[in-house]
């Protein structure tokens, strides 16, 4: 892994992997099975930072996202920013 910051949080559990906790619905996009507090999102297979995670309002389903896309939407409540 270049990223070797992102290798060093992986590694001291200090970040989690979207890939091990999620399915990729659409390039960057990621639905999760769960969403923990106070951590670090990556996706280290492109070795990306998630920037933004959100419950969508409508059915409660758990997205995070390489962009903001899910800071100021009106369809979600914003649980995590980078």
């Amino acid at each position: 892994m270049r990223n070797k910051s992102m290798e060093q949080k992986l590694a001291q559990l200090d970040a989690l992997d979207v890939r091990e906790i999620g399915i990729e619905v659409e390039p960057g996009v990621f639905e999760l099975k769960r969403f923990t507090e106070d951590i670090d999102y990556c996706d280290a297979q492109n070795e990306q930072w998630i920037w933004s995670i959100g419950k969508r309002k409508s059915d409660g389903k758990i997205f995070a996202s390489v962009d903001t896309r899910f800071y100021g939407d009106p369809g979600y409540e914003c649980l995590w920013l980078r």
